[in-house]
This record gives C-alpha cells, sequence and structure tokens, in this order.
C-alpha cells in the first residue's frame, strides 16, 4: 500500500489593515479545506503567500521587501511556489511577474477565491508550469458561507461589511485598487455574525472602505443603522465596533441606533482628514469645515461617553502654515481620544499628484510630528484625569510579569493604546470590572476589582 502523500506547507504573509487581513482569513480557510497544513516559517513551506499592502507608496516599498525576501527562500530554502495577492497585485499586476522572476502567481484584490487552485497547481505542476496574474474586479462582495480561518485571538473577530468604495477623494487609490462599493446583504451578515459568535467570538469589528456607505448599492437600500440593529440582537456577542466610517454619510437615525443599541460600544472612528475649508475641498471630501465641526459635535452630543478616533494628512499640497495651525487648533478643542496622522504621500494614478504647490517633505514630517507631539500631551492629560475611575475591560491576553493586556470599549484592538491590568482570574476574552491606578501617553493601568461573567454591555 503506497503511504499517503504528507499535506503541502504553506506559509502566509499578510501585510497592511485588516481588510487585508479578512482577506487572508478567507484565503486560509479556502487552502486548509483544500489540504494546506500551514508553518510560520517560509523557509519550511512548500507555498507561500504573500498578501500586499500598496496604499501608500511607502506600503508599497514594504510589501515589495516581503516578496523579495521570501522569492530569496526559492534558491535557499524549499519553496517551489510564492503568490502574491492584494493591493500591490491589483496596482501594479503583471508587472510583478517581471520585477520578481520568482514570483508564480499574481491575484489581485477580487481573486483570493483563486488561491487553493493555484497553490495546489504550485504543488503539483512541476516544471514549465504557465506564470499567472489576474486583477479582475468581481461581481460581488464574500459571503457568510465561504471558509475562513481566524487568524486574531478566539474572542476578536472582523467582519467586512462591503469591499470598494464610491468616494473620490483626490488623495486616495482605494477605488483603482479595490473598486466601486459592493455590500453585503444584511441576512449574509448576520448569518456570518452568528457563525462568529458560535465559535467564541466576543468582539465583533465592522470593516469596510466606507462603512456608513454601507448598503447603497443592495436592493432596499438598507442603511448602516439598519445592520446595527440587526447585528444587536446576535446572542453571544458582547461588543460590536465599526469602524471606517466616512462623515458625509452620517445620519440622525444612525447616531440614534448608535446610542440605543446594547452591544454597539460607544466609539466612532471617523477620518475627518482635515479641518481647513481650502484643504476639505482640495482634498475632494464632499464636506465642508462648518459641517465637520458640527457633526463631530452632533455624535459628541448624541452618543453619551463616545470615544472618538480620526485620522489627519499634513502636507497635502497647498496647506499653509494658516491651514495646519487651524488644524492644530481644531485637535486641542475637540479632544479626540485617538488621532493618527499621516505626512502626504504623493501617489501615482491620484488627482493629487499633480497638485502645487506641493509641501516640502521636511515641513511635511516636521507638521506630522508637531500634530503627533500635541495629541500625544493631550492624551497624557486626559488619560491622567481617569485615575481612579471604574473600568469595564475586555482583557486579550497576557501582558508578562503576571499582568494581563486589556481594552475598555473605547479602545480598539490593535491600533490604539489599552489598559495593562494586574489581577487573578483573568483569561483572554473574559471581562472585567478594574479600577484605574495610573496612566501613561495612550495607556491606562488598572487592578481587578472582580471578574465577571460575559454579560450584556454595560453602557455606564
Amino acid at each position: 500500500m503506497t503511504a499517503p502523500r504528507p499535506a503541502p506547507a504553506l506559509a502566509f504573509v499578510t501585510l497592511g489593515c485588516p481588510k487585508n487581513t479578512v482577506d487572508s482569513e478567507h484565503m486560509l480557510g479556502l487552502l486548509a479545506r483544500d489540504g494546506f497544513r500551514t508553518v510560520a516559517d517560509p523557509r519550511e513551506a512548500d507555498v507561500a503567500v504573500v498578501n500586499t499592502c500598496a496604499f501608500l507608496q511607502s506600503a508599497a516599498r514594504e510589501s515589495r521587501r516581503a516578496i523579495a525576501e521570501v522569492a530569496a527562500l526559492k534558491t535557499t530554502g524549499r519553496l517551489r511556489g510564492l503568490i502574491v495577492a492584494g493591493c500591490l497585485a491589483q496596482r501594479a499586476g503583471e508587472r510583478l511577474l517581471e520585477e520578481f522572476p520568482a514570483v508564480d502567481a499574481v491575484l489581485g484584490t477580487g481573486q483570493w477565491r483563486d488561491v487553493a487552485a493555484v497553490a495546489r497547481h504550485l504543488v503539483d505542476g512541476g516544471a514549465g508550469r504557465h506564470r499567472l496574474a489576474r486583477t479582475e474586479f468581481p461581481g460581488g462582495a464574500l459571503d457568510a458561507l465561504a471558509p475562513r480561518a481566524l487568524s486574531t485571538p478566539r474572542h476578536i473577530a472582523y467582519l467586512k461589511i462591503s469591499e470598494g468604495c464610491d468616494h473620490r477623494c483626490t488623495f486616495c487609490i482605494i477605488p483603482r485598487l479595490r473598486g466601486d462599493q459592493r455590500s453585503r446583504p444584511v441576512a449574509d451578515l448576520v448569518a456570518e455574525a452568528e457563525r462568529l459568535a458560535g465559535l467564541g467570538v466576543r468582539e465583533l469589528n465592522l470593516i469596510g472602505q466606507d462603512t456608513t456607505g454601507y448598503g447603497a448599492d443592495l436592493p432596499g437600500r438598507p442603511s448602516l443603522a439598519d445592520l446595527l440593529e440587526a447585528l444587536d440582537r446576535v446572542e453571544g456577542l458582547d461588543w460590536i465596533r465599526v469602524q471606517y466610517t466616512y462623515p458625509r454619510l452620517w445620519s440622525d437615525r444612525l447616531i440614534e441606533t448608535w446610542a440605543r443599541a446594547r452591544r454597539v460600544v460607544p466609539y466612532v472612528d471617523m477620518p475627518l482628514q482635515h479641518i481647513a475649508q481650502d484643504m476639505l475641498r482640495a482634498m475632494g471630501r464632499a464636506m465642508t469645515e462648518r459641517d465637520t465641526r458640527a457633526l463631530v459635535r452632533r455624535i459628541k452630543q448624541g452618543i453619551p461617553g463616545v470615544a472618538f478616533r480620526t485620522n489627519f494628512i499634513v502636507g497635502f499640497p497647498g496647506e499653509t502654515e494658516a491651514h495646519f495651525e487651524t488644524l492644530c487648533r481644531f485637535v486641542e478643542e475637540e479632544g479626540f481620544d485617538h488621532v493618527v496622522v499621516f505626512a502626504y504621500e504623493r501617489e501615482p494614478e491620484t488627482p493629487s499628484w499633480g497638485m502645487t504647490p506641493r509641501v516640502h517633505l521636511n515641513t511635511r514630517r516636521a507638521r506630522r510630528a508637531r500634530l503627533l507631539a500635541l495629541q500625544q500631551r493631550l492624551s497624557r492629560e486626559r488619560l491622567a484625569r481617569r485615575l481612579g475611575e471604574r473600568l469595564e475591560v475586555m482583557v486579550d491576553g497576557p501582558a508578562g510579569r503576571g499582568q494581563w493586556a486589556a481594552r475598555h470599549a473605547g479602545q480598539a484592538f490593535e491600533v490604539d493604546g489599552g489598559v495593562v491590568v494586574e489581577g487573578a482570574g483573568l483569561a483572554p476574552g473574559r471581562r472585567a470590572h478594574v479600577r484605574v491606578t495610573g496612566s501613561a501617553a495612550y495607556d491606562l493601568f488598572a487592578r481587578t476589582e472582580a471578574s465577571v461573567p460575559l454579560l450584556p454591555l454595560s453602557r455606564g
């Protein structure tokens, strides 16, 4: 009797945002169903997949470095097949085959479903196999039946509610990489949420290029508020968090739904990009300075205790020192909980590529450093005022020295600060009541008061 062939070994490298993470998890699910076994070290793999990012030129360079490192294993290791997927694959296409002769296949953002067939072909095909590049946009988005292997901690999962974006911000390449908006039906998303809750997921993070645009392309035009109402009824979930909301599409109903929901946490992630009127117009944000300021106030007034996370771009073409000072004053006045700052990068194939006057690179970097220093000071002062406060946190995992990494509802996994907790009886996915004992620029320190079972979220 012939001994069964060992399962081919697969290594996966994922770069970029949580949206890429979800794509990787679905590709891993397909590959596992096809009989591949995963290994952590690409040197031990028969096939490797590099899921790339290309949102910015700096991200594209990082992706190319990762491809080169894995490609070198074609001559020094056992690697027989190398697949490049994701945004750089979509952006560069067949050029990657010329740039990296060791790459066997390039699968764009819509071709992740092909990964198992391509990987199997590379393992079984031997010499003379054809190199492949596919970058067409598909007709639909994900579905609840697609296999998926979670790569996040067991109690956390991302739920991609849509793909692509209908906005045309002048600095952004995403519509060229991901296509126009394609939303998933409410029933399909509820089905996946129920399946994830059944697997032990307690925190569900809704993601998409533009989550507030959800449903505009579906029959009946369901809104994000409709989706939140449906997901809020999924038993087993504790926290539902929404990321990547676009300011123009917020509504009073959405704010009311957010505030009323039992499981939707009081946390808003809204990239504003700037506040000066000239910059908003140049960026193609479809929002005025006045409307943006009013929306931030409406959300803060309408969602009690809301934590607000935002992104800004400094050094955009035409940004003057006066524009930058307006932005700094806005950050100081509004007291955002979490702020990310990008120094503008010129992106080919975007309208801003040819815009003038350009801001010198050193000025861009200096403005970014100044705004981050301002936010660090404001954050440090704000967190210091929380000393002695009682919080409910969710534990993510060990932090060393007998401590645990945790977060309160106003902190998102991996992208915001956290709460370092001391105490007994803690475990990943468990919630606890803690008392704040110290603070730093972005993190809190706390000690448990009482471990609590998994219960509906307290909005206190």
